[in-house]
Order: structure tokens, then C-alpha cells, then sequence
């Protein structure tokens, strides 16, 4: 994990998307979730495929390893460098994007780009050393927020591998899924410096 300093406290965060081994369980843990059914280890290591994973399900996860699925302002403030508002545009080492720099399309290309296993894009990466926060898979997140009838809202950033623009630090995405959908968002996960 990586040390960074956030709007609320300094925090850690999984260097690489999340890949998972074990029993994913289910995608809709319902309101009393985690329910017990998500029985996983997390490896966030270069060089392996992210797990495509419903929000339930990463909540879940990092939960099962003491961790918890890092907040939306947490997931801005690694991807931009700077605690709250400001900070780089997009999560790369210059600030900067073009084609090849993340795993993410180009709208001059008719072209998808496939998803990448964890790192192999090594300019993607924040100057903390953060990868992938652009493209590959969306990411969940949590805006700390619930419907009328108590159902978590999600959020999701980062952008896709398919998409065909690039996705700035602070585009959010709150509401556009119920937390049990399962396309293509992965995760990961954050743990602040003063729960140990």
C-alpha cells in the first residue's frame, strides 16, 4: 500500500487494482451486508488481472482483510495528489495523458483497448506510485451516502479499458449503479494511519 496524505487524514491505498482468490460470494449481500458469503485473500501485486466485482462484493472484501473500500474523496486525493480540491488532472506521472499512457482507448482509434493486467501501463502511475487509476477498470468507491430506503449509493471512477476518452481525477459517477451490478468496475481498497 501507499502512504498518501488526504483531505481527512493521511491514509493508505492499494498500489494496484485489487485481484481476488477465494469465494467471491454475492454480488447482492442485501442490507445486512457483508453477509458473510465473500471469503477472499487480496492481492494487489503488478502483473495480475484485476477481479470485476459489485460494490457489495469490494465492501466485503475489504472488510474480510481489515481494510475498507476507500471513500470517494480518498480515491481523488491519491489520484490527484492533493488533499480536497486541486491537485493533477489525471492520475499519471506529468499530470498528462495521450495515447498508451493508460489503459484506456483513443477516440482517433476504432480500436479497444483490452483490459491490462495491474502495472503494465508504467506510465499511468501517480508520482506516489499509484497505477492505474485511469482506465482498465472503473473502480468502486464509497461516497459515504444512501437512498431514502437506507440502499447505499455508489460511486465509481477512473474510466475503462473500452472507454475512448480519458477520465479526470475528479469525474465521480454517484447513483449510476445499484450496488449489486457487476460489469466491468473492480477496486480497491484503503486503511487510515490511525486504525493502525
Amino acid at each position: 500500500m501507499v502512504g498518501i496524505p488526504g483531505e481527512s487524514g493521511s491514509f493508505c491505498i492499494h498500489r494496484y487494482e485489487v485481484h481476488l482468490e477465494g469465494e467471491l460470494g454475492n454480488r447482492d449481500q442485501g442490507e445486512g451486508y457483508p453477509d458473510g458469503s465473500t471469503r477472499v485473500t487480496l492481492r494487489a501485486e503488478k502483473g495480475l488481472s484485476p477481479t470485476l466485482v459489485s460494490w457489495y462484493q469490494a465492501v466485503a472484501a475489504c472488510e474480510g482483510a481489515g481494510l475498507h473500500l476507500c471513500t470517494s474523496q480518498e480515491w481523488e486525493d491519491a489520484c490527484d495528489g492533493a488533499p480536497g480540491l486541486g491537485g493533477a488532472t489525471y492520475p499519471t506521472r506529468k499530470g498528462k495523458t495521450g495515447p498508451g499512457v493508460c489503459a484506456i482507448g483513443d477516440l482517433s482509434s476504432p480500436e479497444r483497448v483490452a483490459l491490462a493486467t495491474s502495472g503494465a501501463y508504467p506510465a499511468c502511475r501517480t508520482p506516489t506510485g499509484v497505477y492505474d487509476l485511469m482506465g482498465n477498470l472503473w473502480e468502486w468507491t464509497d461516497p459515504g451516502a444512501k437512498t431514502q430506503e437506507g440502499v447505499p449509493k455508489i460511486d465509481k471512477r477512473g474510466g475503462g479499458h473500452y472507454g475512448a476518452e480519458p477520465v479526470p481525477c475528479s469525474y465521480g459517477s454517484v447513483g449510476s449503479h445499484a450496488p449489486s451490478f457487476d460489469g466491468t468496475i473492480g477496486f480497491r481498497c484503503c486503511k487510515l494511519v490511525s486504525e493502525g
